[in-house]
């Protein structure tokens, strides 16, 4: 049986209920899926071709772009990669860890995570920036992608961009090579 106190309070939280669906006030939504995700720089998609062929190329074009000579994670981060043999099934993992140089260990903080699992036939791959500027993560991802479907080699860090001006352009005296000093040739 009820007692009074929690029957005046039942009827006063089914009044507040009721008014509450009968106000102006729409309660908030929320974003699509897909803004979600893109928010937290996560991206997933199917890939033609076994797990351990789809890291095969990451790999490879990760540390000939992204770790070779000039680029842009050289210095300040660290590849790391675990990935089971194909008769395992192929799962693979790449972290780019920040470099710690005051610890023994070098591998810092997750800064980003390329995952390669298998799906039937053939391999899903998940990117997730963890802590890297916008930018560079783009262009990292897009490498991702564009490695896993076979394309090969880096894409340019800056773009069309050329030290020469384009032909018939007129160049400052600063541009001019210098080919006789002080009456002989250089």
């Amino acid at each position: 049986m009820l007692r009074s106190g929690q029957i005046s309070a039942s009827i006063s939280a089914a009044a507040i209920l009721l008014a509450g669906g009968c106000s102006e006030v729409t309660p908030p939504t929320l974003p699509p899926l897909a803004e979600i995700a893109e928010a937290l720089s996560i991206n997933e998609a199917p890939v033609v071709g076994d797990p351990t062929e789809v890291y095969a190329r990451v790999a490879r074009g990760a540390m000939a772009c992204w770790f070779g000579t000039s680029g842009p994670l050289k210095t300040n981060y660290i590849y790391h990669a675990q990935a089971a043999p194909a008769a395992q099934g192929g799962k693979a993992e790449i972290v780019i860890h920040e470099r710690d140089r005051n610890s023994d260990n070098p591998r810092g903080l997750r800064a980003f995570r390329v995952s390669i699992t298998p799906e039937g036939e053939s391999a899903f791959l998940v990117v997730e920036n963890l802590k890297l500027r916008a930018p560079l993560a783009k262009s990292m991802e897009d490498d991702v992608h564009r490695w896993a479907a076979g394309a090969i080699g880096c894409t340019p860090a800056d773009g069309d961009w050329a030290p020469m001006p384009p032909a018939g352009a007129k160049n400052p005296k600063s541009w001019k090579s210098r080919t006789k000093k002080k009456g002989r040739e250089a």
